[in-house]
This record gives structure tokens, sequence and C-alpha cells, in this order.
């Protein structure tokens, strides 16, 4: 018989003086717990979750846990879910748990700026050394790396927010401690300083994937800051907007003529998806603007 499911928030240390937390703070923490479980559902549903997914009015009943009286020990939140939740459970910790293990490490690696990468993309582009995969290709026989890891992002993103109450308290000794329990015990988490600060870098380190090719029209471009400017899109083939990346004046100027008010033109692109923490959405993912196809004296 399987038992009830349960996650314990803790928080210790000079974050719970006299047994008691910030509104502020707990009401965050329990928020993005909350979401977690709704994103660990929907990939557990669907068999893999995109961006922007919502739950439905049927879905609710299923992702529901109650807040238990809150007990002393620190200050220490409780929430029950039944029985059926246990696979919801496991599923946020199995998401959660490899990020936490990397982030016991004393230092990340720096990891190449995208800027750098990108324009490693473009040479090796336009002198024919790679060729870009066909966007109906992706779509249809994506990564399954990239797509379970982007169920993964959505729900460790929740956490390292969790753990962004401790990250800004400056390494005043306080730490957040969260227990899992889906019909057994599961390994605990613990987010001191040091651990809140690293898990961040884990999660939040972004690569380029293999360049694609996808037609597309422009909704608004702007012109940024700090040497990378953003367009809109909708990406024709799956009728989906995204912000397409761009790291060059040249790039830049090159999209301007496909930016129209009115019955923008289609065209085709050259870009590469944004990978955060291995993870990827092909149908609405950010994308790094390589080249514009058989325009090449507007190329980058």
């Amino acid at each position: 018989m399987k038992k009830q499911s349960l996650i314990s928030i803790h928080f210790d240390g000079p974050i719970a003086a006299n047994h008691a937390v910030q509104l502020r703070t707990f009401c965050k923490t329990l928020g993005h717990i909350q979401t977690a479980i709704d994103r660990a559902y929907l990939d557990i549903k669907y068999g893999n979750i995109f961006k922007h997914a919502r739950l439905k009015d049927a879905d609710y009943p299923h992702t529901e846990f109650l807040l238990q009286q809150t007990r002393e020990g620190g200050f220490i939140a409780d929430l029950l879910g039944d029985k059926d939740s246990n696979d919801i459970v496991t599923r946020i910790h199995n998401a959660v748990l490899p990020a936490y293990e990397q982030a016991q490490a004393v230092e990340v690696p720096d990891q190449p700026k995208l800027i750098d990468l990108a324009e490693e993309r473009r040479r090796h582009v336009k002198s024919g050394a790679q060729k870009p995969l066909p966007y109906a290709e992706l779509i249809n026989n994506p990564d399954p790396g990239q797509t379970r890891a982007y169920g993964d992002r959505s729900i460790v993103k929740e956490f390292d927010q969790i753990a962004s109450a401790i990250r800004a308290r400056e390494g005043d000794g306080s730490v957040v401690e969260v227990d899992l329990y889906a019909g057994k015990p599961l390994p605990k988490l613990i987010f001191d300083a040091h651990t809140s600060t690293m898990f961040h870098h884990v999660v939040s380190t972004r690569t380029l994937g293999d360049p694609v090719q996808l037609t597309i029209t422009l909704r608004a471009l702007d012109s940024g800051n700090g040497g990378v400017s953003k367009a809109k899109a909708m990406n024709l083939e799956s009728k989906k907007e995204f912000i397409l990346h761009i790291h060059t004046d040249r790039g830049f100027g090159s999209l301007r003529k496909y930016l129209k008010k009115r019955n923008p033109p289609p065209f085709t692109v050259v870009a590469c998806p944004i990978l955060e923490y291995g993870a990827f959405d092909p149908l609405a993912g950010d994308m790094h603007f390589i080249s514009i196809v058989a325009d090449t004296e507007d190329e980058e």
C-alpha cells in the first residue's frame, strides 16, 4: 500500500530567528514549490514539457498538497500529498539531484561566452564545415536529452529561486533544507550559502546547440545592450513566437529590411538553439542568429 507523499521545507539559522521567517520568503518558497509540483505533473502526464505549458482545470486535483501546521526546530513547513503524488515527488527529486550533486564541487568550470560560440558556429556554417539541420528534423526527431532536460530545467529553476533566499543573506549561516518523501525517504537537499551559489551556476549555464535552418517572420527588433540585440520572431513551422539573439551589428542590420508593420515577409535563417542546463524547447525556445539563407551579401 502506498504511503502519502511529503515535501518538507526547513529553514534554519538566522533566517529562522525565533522560529519565524519573513512572510515574503515563506510565500515565495511555497509558490516555487507549487510550480515545481505543477511542472513535474505535466512532464509525467505528457512525457515531456514545453515552454508555457499550463495546467488544465482537470489537472488541479492531481497537484494539490496540503500545508500542515508549521513546526519549530528552526521553521518547518510540511506539505502533504496523497499516495498518488509519489510520482510527482520522485520526478522532482530526480530532476534536482544531479544539479545538487554538481553543486557540491569546489568550483564550477568557466563556460565560453555565447557570443564566442555563435561566431564559431557562423564560421563553420559559412565554410561548409557544418551543415544546418532542417527544422522539421529537429521537431520530428528531437534530441531526447534536450527535451528531457527541459523538464528538469523547468523544475530546478524553481529550486534555484528557493535557494536564492540563502544566497541573498551573504553567508550568515542560514540554511534551507528540503526533505522529499515518496513512499520512502529520499536523500535530503540542504542549501547552505556555498551550495546555493554553486547550484545557481550549474542550472544557469548556457551553451549553443547545432545550427538549424528555419523560416520565420519578424515581429520586433531591439538593439539591446551588452553586445547582444534581440528580435521577436514567429517560427512559421511551429507557429510559435520565440526570441532570436543577434551578436553583431551587421547581423542586426541584415534583419532590418524584414521588419514590416504589415504583412512581414517570410525568410529563412540559420540559428542555433540556446541550451540552458542542457535544455531546449524545440517549439519556442530562444535561438541565436547565425545568418540569412541565400543572402550571402548580408551575412554576419
